[in-house]
């Protein structure tokens, strides 16, 4: 990977990458295996952490660009590293970039900009289109420095999550109505009502039309291990979709996630919405799951209501970022 001044950018080797998340987690280097900011004490617990999450979901932890400090260019064998960015690829050519905290670790802002600019570039050679970084809301240092590579904010995500009920509730759907799993056969279905559900939309508006439809399906489908059962297009009687829902198991939790709930805009306001989310919490009843979770744009006001009429609650908030690398 070229070098961009004043850094030494790298893809590392199994050691260096190890260093390279011991940055990500406690900040830039004061010496080989030093953070600057003093070690924390469970440090060790929280890489173990970390890379037992990543053997779970087969992320890569060598997908990373390490910055090292100027002056140590010659000393390869025992480079100091100011800075760096790990970049995880997902189905849909989609990925997320992760990089130190910036409010808490403002010393690693520059290496850690030059970084996260050799990672996007180091994403689009591999076929990303579209990339996404999640940030702590008050972590202001770290918009900027995402923002200096190119990512705009494109929502506030608020993660709310409850139980689910000790019975099923009824699923008062219209009755012209029906529902159909996802198949071969539905599989057009839900790209027109994925596509069409996007048109006027509250939630995240600023993502319609950066991903092709089938990108996007292939994204929902990584969520958890896929199951066509828990998808969902919802068709009038003459076939047009009305809308769609997606949900996923989440087994590190057994959790039932509510992935996505799209409605197109001629089919809004009539009591689908609700129906959809008596769906998600009579399925995650009868399925028995520990929890059922879901993210939503925290500007989508109606839906945030909905969510909490049925007993979600906020336990979260990320901001969320993005770059169209294609």
């Amino acid at each position: 990977m070229s070098p961009a001044a004043p850094y030494t950018l790298l893809r590392p080797e199994p050691e260096l990458a190890l260093r390279g998340l011991r940055v990500l987690i406690a900040g830039p280097e004061f010496a080989p295996w030093t953070p600057l900011h003093g070690a924390t004490a469970d440090l060790d617990t929280r890489i173990k952490g970390f890379l037992d999450y990543a053997r779970y979901a087969g992320v890569d932890i060598s997908r990373q660009v390490l910055a090292l400090q100027p002056g140590n260019q010659a000393a390869m064998n025992a480079p100091i590293i100011a800075g760096m960015c790990l970049w995880v690829p997902a189905p849909g050519r989609t990925a997320m970039i992760f990089g130190p905290n910036q409010s808490e670790f403002p010393d690693s802002a520059a290496a850690t900009g030059a970084a996260v600019t050799a990672a996007l570039e180091d994403a689009r050679n591999h076929g990303i289109v579209l990339i996404q970084a999640m940030l702590e809301p008050a972590d202001a240092a770290g918009k900027t420095v995402f923002a200096e590579a190119g990512l705009v904010q494109l929502a506030t995500l608020t993660y709310m999550e409850r139980k689910p009920p000790v019975h099923p509730p009824a699923v008062d759907l219209p009755p012209n109505l029906t529902l159909e799993p996802y198949s071969a056969r539905t599989h057009a279905l839900f790209c027109q009502a994925i596509a069409e559900s996007y048109e006027q939309t509250l939630d995240c508006p600023a993502l319609s039309g950066m991903r092709d439809v089938e990108d996007v399906i292939s994204g929902h489908k990584a969520v958890g291990p896929f199951d066509p059962q828990l998808w969902s297009v919802i068709l009038h009687p003459s076939g047009k979709p009305a809308g769609c829902l997606l949900l996923a198991e989440i087994p590190a939790r057994r959790g039932l996630e509510l992935v996505y709930l799209g409605i197109v805009p001629d089919s809004r306001g009539k009591g689908i919405g609700r129906a959809m989310v008596q769906r998600t919490l009579a399925i995650a009843c009868r399925r028995h799951f520990e929890v059922a979770t879901l993210a939503v744009d925290a500007a989508n006001t109606p839906a945030v209501k909905l969510y909490r009429r049925f007993g979600y609650t906020s336990i979260a908030q990320r901001v969320a970022l993005v770059k169209k690398l294609k």
